[in-house]
């Protein structure tokens, strides 16, 4: 079975361990005893500073949170501790917690410091666990090298990670991710989107464009002219704009088109719950008259009355079913001369100061539908 013994409960007990001490050597034969010397107080321990303390408080919590297989928070307590003092120690153990809870890639990042230089430039080498653990999160993520001119800050997908030159890879989920390469010098962004596999590693190149450096070299290699051939070129006037295109014509129509398909629409579904209201009235009635007076009822003098509001309710749910589908057809109509108006109506001459507004007013009745088109053209 592995242990789980985080590296971070050697740093713990190193912070505690005391300084050693050295012993005196003993006296050879024959010779006098030396003089017994004043008993000096031992040497005080350096202070630690209140941040490295909380640090190495919040550490402990962690290796505690672990040994009790507690992995969010051992990972919540090493990163705490983490974001007041990096310590290389810290980084295994809180990769150690994100290998348990799945995050492969915030490991590898963290995992990846052991690897880097440390401040006397020495190269330290992974131990044989912490080994195995960045081997894991590699499987999981893809690793891209980025080629980038230095200075330039690298983005993955919109959010900025870093100036080159990057200290490390960057550690990528699987799937597809947006990289990109900016700078402060005026050149033209360089991005692009690339498909990763986990467990794989490439290498992308990403240097802006100077869209200026043609223009630069040609100045360069053209003779400048002398004072005897230089002459003045006079100034190409200066080209209005055109104006745009008079389409308030067309845009009322098709605007006027919507609003009635739109009414036309409201008007048909307020008509066909009505229509149906009326319809299980009609059925109400009939079979109420059928089941007191039989399918004669209506030859019936008592049954007479009933039978005339029958056939009101009858006339009313025609009706109304009627209105249902004149509206439901105008509504298409209406929609669909409005898109036919966009597409096909000719772009009418430029806008004048002479130009008048136009009015369009949609008008809808229980027997009719129409659209009003009023002003000058």
């Amino acid at each position: 079975m592995k242990s789980r013994r985080p590296i971070a409960s050697l740093l713990v007990a190193a912070l505690l361990l005391p300084p050693a001490t050295g012993s005196a050597a003993p006296p050879t034969a024959g010779s006098p005893a030396p003089p017994t010397p004043p008993r000096a107080a031992p040497p005080a321990p350096p202070k630690e500073d209140a941040v490295s303390a909380t640090a190495r408080e919040l550490a402990a919590k962690g290796v505690a949170a672990w040994n009790q297989r507690k992995y969010e928070e051992c990972r919540a307590a090493h990163l705490a501790a983490w974001s007041i003092k990096p310590y290389r120690q810290i980084a295994g153990n809180l990769g150690a917690c994100e290998i348990k809870l799945g995050l492969y890639r915030d490991a590898a990042e963290h995992l990846s410091t052991l690897t880097q230089p440390a401040a006397d430039g020495t190269r330290a080498e992974l131990s044989a666990e912490h080994r195995r653990l960045f081997d894991e999160a590699l499987a999981k993520i893809a690793v891209v090298n980025i080629d980038v001119e230095p200075g330039a800050t690298v983005l993955v997908d919109g959010k900025a990670v870093g100036q080159a030159p990057l200290p490390a890879p960057l550690f990528l989920e699987p799937g597809e991710h947006s990289l990109e390469a900016r700078t402060g010098t005026g050149a033209i962004a360089q991005s692009t989107t690339v498909r990763f596999e986990a467990g794989t590693q490439r290498n992308l190149a990403l240097h802006p464009r100077m869209p200026q450096a043609a223009t630069a070299a040609t100045a360069a290699t053209t003779p400048m002219p002398t004072a005897a051939t230089t002459t003045p070129a006079a100034a190409p006037p200066p080209i209005a704009p055109a104006p745009p295109p008079d389409t308030r014509v067309r845009d009322g129509v098709v605007i006027g088109g919507l609003a009635l398909g739109g009414a036309a629409i409201a008007a048909g579904v307020v008509l066909a719950v009505v229509s149906n209201g009326k319809s299980e009235e009609a059925n109400d009635m009939r079979y109420s008259i059928a089941k007191y007076g039989g399918f004669d009822a209506c030859e019936k003098p008592a049954f007479r009355s009933q039978c005339d509001a029958l056939d009101d309710a009858n006339s009313a749910e025609m009706t109304t079913r009627d209105l249902t589908i004149a509206a439901l057809v105008t509504a298409g109509a209406a929609l669909g001369g409005a898109a036919l108006t966009y597409v096909l109506w000719p772009v009418g001459a430029p806008q004048t100061a002479s130009s008048r507004d136009m009015r369009i007013t949609p008008t809808i009745t229980t027997q009719s539908a129409g659209l009003t088109i009023g002003g000058a053209f």
